[in-house]
């Protein structure tokens, strides 16, 4: 027997059975798939994980569900799990089918990398003021970004101030107002890096949301960071499969408050009580009333053809107009995925809204408003080499709003300019009526027969950015260079149609009762009514001139970036150059047609050792063509320092009580050159003169003069100043974020009123004389709570409050302290300080001498300096108008393992409005047609000649009978703070186990409301409106009910 033999017989044989079994395990491995989900510490699922198998290019990221799967391709695979802010794992699958994994916080890092200014810095490193919105928040069933934000940020003051389709756009203020009044106080928007609006954006599309506030944050964009800056960031491409994802929710909004305007009854008798007031009669005899009542069935009615409501009306103008409610809708579908060196972002979406407006069908067109928006967006990210990568960006979207031809404030202010008994909705021919041949006076002409208008609107966005690392060598390690061009157009035209509609009224008499003659009101023969003309037309439609408007940008940018570290030290820096060119394209005339420029140069310079101690040093240069040659650049620098006081080894025997402290502080300038008025401000112009004297016996004669604009103007300067504390207690759940703000603006950009008449000048010229200081505090808090292994309970909430006053504004010099501007706040009502209602002859015959002839329950106005005479020297501050000093939000997110609920309230403090039209001046109007609110009842009256809590005085019919009650004082001025249930979100998560039967990848339904609830003291019409009579459209509350899923 040949031992050796055999025994070479068995090595080869268990060789070939290890490479079989070898293979085996191979064909295993590469065959299956493994699957799982990715959460935190606190148990929080986490979304958009990447999860990578090592030594490949085969990737997935985690779903909303922060569930993964993906397919091995080689054996022994080793899962590489990798997210921003948490440290990475490698996991060994070995035969697992399913591998969860808890990612721990990087505390090293102390949390993720954040947007600044031109870049990307790591969080523990900022020392500027600057605030993030979770991306998730950023859903609304509006047109509109800007309204999403309300409530959630520190520092930034959004106020809706209409909610019309299409046009719901929100005020934005960062940290209150800087300026005088006419000046920009808007900040600046950056989306993609390129300076646009982010309104339009679809909500699903944005991957961050930055605010930078103060000068060390902001000095980089120099002159147009002055008022604050917003990023913006669209989603780029991600590495992994094709996912697919669909969000779609409808909804039914209504009037978050309805104007309330009086019935025909309230109406009458509150008419007969001023007509009492004012001449000693009555408008509408008992008779009249009687009549009404039975004509709208609130008597027995024994006379149908004689009482009914086209001769006797009694009209809800608001009820017959506007629906109760309204629909939009919303949907999104995009795509992400790709490999390292290419991947992708696309999406389609869509916005419809149909506004209140009731749609009458008597026409061949629709009456109802409506809105509709297209969207697109495309990220393509490329990495030629591996040092080299390419961004792509396209956008835009296609808008089209169908309108009633008046504007929604004149149709509200129709509603409440036309009383309820004056005539019908429609004469029983089917024509119009009014009170003469201008069909403004009728509400239901303005709507269903007034005509329409389109608005189309376009906007296509695109950008390319190429980054170069040049890190080729050692002593270049972490140097890089970007480049960025990209070209914007936008294009809108309205199209009007006029509609000439016939009027007409009825022909009969009226006794002396105001009661209808039966006889003198029907054709004897036919019986008909009997008409007299008021316009004959033939009903036509007619297009007005289209108006149109169209504009192009062209921006450009390059920069040089450094970040590198040396052991315990990193420094960073930035050197970019950037210009910005717009052409309006429908300019009127040669300077307009001319294109605007821009120009600037930014550098930051960065340090920090060992995360504890961190320096920054910002500068933005910036050149602007509304000032001569020699004023034309400006130079404007910041620094910051901070200080992480709990990353030294003192701090330890706290840090279980106090995880996290850091110190910040921040000085610098920004400047603006926004001024009122026409460009190139430097130079004079000719124009034209009349009526200018010559010789002895002045001879007039026309001529041209030279004015002098701004010979001399130059930037306005800010100094800002920021004082900031990050703290984090209870192992990093609960954080505060506190900031205490000053700013300072000098050569703010006005009209001189200090120059007297005789100096000669055609127009007082312009100088950088404004001074204005504006500061205060803000705070954000955030709570995170494990309650359960799958509850958990977040609450957050912020607090912003700031105070402006004016220092200087070139103001004459005043008789008397009370009238002067300087210490008063910028947006401040000025006018008398009403003192109550006069109750007798004798406390009116003793008072000052006030305006017109006073009677008692008149409004008694403060003699401020004693003169015995109520005029323009006893006015002074008598609010601080309507851009609130208070703003705050707070809300709470629950959940409970697949559900989750959320809510969000905002609210606004110290806030005033002066009211004016109908509210101060009920039956002011001479023809007798307005209206008045259902509040007429809290009135002064006869019966009670001592009570001052009302709301109105002593009423008078007519604009001559009293101008004392309608003077500017503060009986009209009002408080409009509020607190409001922004938004309720309840959700459900579909489990796993379902979704596999349908192939998605995750799936969740939700109901979503907003603008629920309202609480304020204001009750006449929605406080937030932007609006000192209520004829503004108003802002809507919305019921949504959504679904959104993966694959």
């Amino acid at each position: 027997m040949n031992l050796f033999g055999m025994k070479k017989h068995r090595i080869r044989s268990l060789w070939l059975l290890l490479l079989l079994l070898t293979c085996s395990v191979t064909v295993w491995a590469q065959g299956s798939s493994v699957t799982g989900r990715v959460s935190d510490e606190k148990g929080e699922l986490l979304i958009g994980v990447s999860v990578q198998e090592k030594g490949t290019t085969n990737g997935t990221i985690t779903d909303m569900n922060g569930q993964y799967t993906l397919k091995l391709s080689t054996g022994n695979p080793i899962l590489l799990i990798s997210y921003i802010g948490y440290k990475p794992q490698e996991v060994k699958v070995a035969k697992q089918k399913i591998v969860d994994v808890v990612l721990v916080e990087d505390v090293s890092s102390l949390d993720e990398v954040v947007v600044v200014g031109y870049g990307n810095q790591r969080k523990v490193s900022v020392v500027g003021a600057q605030s993030t919105m979770d991306v998730k928040d950023i859903k609304m069933p509006a047109a509109s970004l800007s309204s999403a934000i309300s409530g959630r940020i520190a520092g930034v003051v959004a106020v809706q101030r209409s909610g019309e389709p299409g046009h719901d756009e929100s005020d934005i203020w960062i940290r209150g107002l800087s300026s005088l009044l006419g000046q920009s106080s808007s900040p600046l928007v950056l989306v993609d890096g390129v300076e646009r609006s982010f309104n339009n954006i679809d909500p699903e599309d944005i991957e961050s949301f930055t605010v930078l506030k103060d000068a060390s944050a902001t000095a980089v964009y120099g002159v147009r960071g002055a008022n604050g800056v917003v990023i913006v960031k669209t989603k780029p491409g991600k590495v992994g499969k094709p996912q697919f994802s669909v969000d779609y929710y409808e909804s039914f909004t209504r009037l978050t408050k309805k104007v309330d305007m009086a019935d025909a009854y309230t109406y009458m008798d509150a008419r007969n009580e001023a007509q009492m007031n004012t001449s000693g009669t009555l408008k509408y005899s008992a008779a009249y009333i009687e009549a009404t009542k039975k004509a709208n069935g609130l008597l027995p009615n024994d006379n149908p053809r004689l009482y009914n409501p086209y001769l006797y009306p009694a009209i809800d103008w608001a009820d017959n107009l506007f629906n109760d409610w309204g629909h939009n809708r919303r949907g999104n579908i995009n795509i992400r995925g790709g490999v390292p060196n290419a991947n992708y972002y696309a999406s389609l979406s869509y916005y419809g809204e149909t506004g209140m407006t009731r749609n009458f069908k008597l026409e061949n067109y629709n009456t109802q408003m409506k809105y509709d928006r297209y969207n697109f967006t495309s990220n393509l990210n490329l990495k030629p080499t591996s040092k080299t990568t390419v961004d792509l960006g396209f956008s835009g979207y296609l808008g089209q709003g169908h309108y009633p031809q008046s504007s929604t404030s004149s149709l509200y202010a129709a509603c409440m300019d036309v009383n309820p008994v004056i005539y019908p909705l429609l004469l029983p021919n089917g024509t119009v009526s009014g009170i003469n041949s201008q069909q403004k006076f009728n509400p239901y002409g303005l709507l269903a027969r007034g005509g329409y208008y389109d608005e189309f609107s376009s906007q296509l966005n695109s950008n390319i950015r190429v980054k170069q690392d040049l890190d080729f060598w050692k002593w270049s390690k972490g140097l890089s260079a970007s480049a960025m061009v990209a070209f914007d157009t936008y294009n809108s035209r309205k199209r009007k149609y006029n509609r000439n509609e016939p009027m007409y009224t009825f022909a009969g008499k009226t006794d002396e009762n105001g009661i209808w003659i039966e006889d003198t009101l029907f054709d004897e023969e036919t019986g008909d009514y009997l008409y007299s003309v008021l316009k004959e037309a033939d009903g036509s439609l007619s297009l007005q001139t289209p108006e149109q408007w169209s504009s192009r940008t062209v921006y450009t940018e390059a920069s040089l970036n450094y970040d590198r570290s040396f052991g315990a030290h990193r420094v960073g820096g930035l050197l970019l150059y950037n210009q910005k060119v717009y052409w309006d394209l429908n300019a009127t005339d040669v300077i307009g047609g001319m294109p605007y420029k821009q120009r600037g140069f930014a550098g930051r310079a960065t340090y920090s050792w060992n995360d504890r101690y961190f320096a920054e040093f910002n500068l933005g240069i910036n050149g602007s063509e509304n000032f001569s040659p020699g004023k034309r650049y400006g130079v404007f620098p910041a620094f910051g320092l901070g200080w992480a006081v709990s990353n030294e080894s003192f701090w330890n025997p706290v840090r279980k009580y106090i995880s996290f402290l850091k110190f910040r502080y921040t000085d610098g300038w920004v400047g603006s050159d926004t001024a009122t008025g026409r460009r190139f401000m430097y130079q004079g112009v000719f124009t034209g003169l009349t009526g200018t004297m010559f010789g002895t016996n002045y001879t007039s004669a026309n001529g041209y003069g030279e004015e002098k604009y701004g010979v001399n103007v130059t930037w306005s300067k800010s100094r800002k100043q920021d004082l900031g504390i990050d703290i984090k207690f209870l192992n990093d759940n609960l954080s505060f974020v506190v900031d205490f703000f000053k700013e300072r603006r000098d050569n703010i950009f006005l009209q001189r009123s200090t120059i007297p008449s005789y100096a000669g000048w055609i127009e007082n010229p312009y100088a950088n004389l404004g001074v204005v200081e504006n500061k205060g505090i803000e705070l954000a808090m955030d709570y995170t709570q494990r309650l359960g292994k799958k509850t958990f309970l977040t609450v957050r909430g912020n607090l912003t409050f700031n105070k402006d006053k004016i220092i200087e504004n070139d103001e004459p010099p005043v008789d008397y302290p009370w009238m002067e501007t300087r210490g008063t706040n910028v947006n401040a009502t000025w006018g008398f300080i009403a003192d109550g209602l006069f109750t007798s002859q004798t406390e009116i015959e003793d008072h000052a001498t006030q305006f017109g002839t006073v009677h008692v329950g008149d409004i008694k106005y403060r003699d401020l300096n004693g003169d015995g005479v109520i005029d323009n020297y006893d006015k002074t501050v008598i609010g601080r108008g309507d851009v609130p000093r208070i703003y705050y939000g707070f809300g709470a997110d629950l959940q409970i393992g697949d559900f989750s609920i959320s809510a969000l309230f905002q609210g606004t403090g110290q806030a005033d409005r002066y009211l004016d039209g109908i509210c101060i001046k009920p039956f002011w109007d001479d023809e007798g047609r307005d209206n008045v609110f259902a509040n007429i009842h809290d009135r002064w009256s006869p019966d009670d000649p001592t009570n001052q809590d009302v709301f109105y005085p002593r009423m008078y019919v007519g604009s001559d009978a009293n101008t004392n009650n309608v003077q500017k004082s503060s009986w009209w001025v009002k408080d409009v703070s509020f607190l409001r249930l922004k938004q309720l979100n309840i959700s459900y998560n579909i489990p796993k186990k379902l979704l596999d039967r349908c192939f998605l990848k995750s799936a969740s339904v939700y109901l979503m409301g907003t603008n629920l609830l309202t609480f304020s003291n204001f009750k006449l019409w929605d406080p937030e409106l932007n609006s000192s009579n209520g004829t503004a459209y108003p802002n809507v509350s919305s019921y949504s009910v959504g679904v959104k899923f993966s694959f």
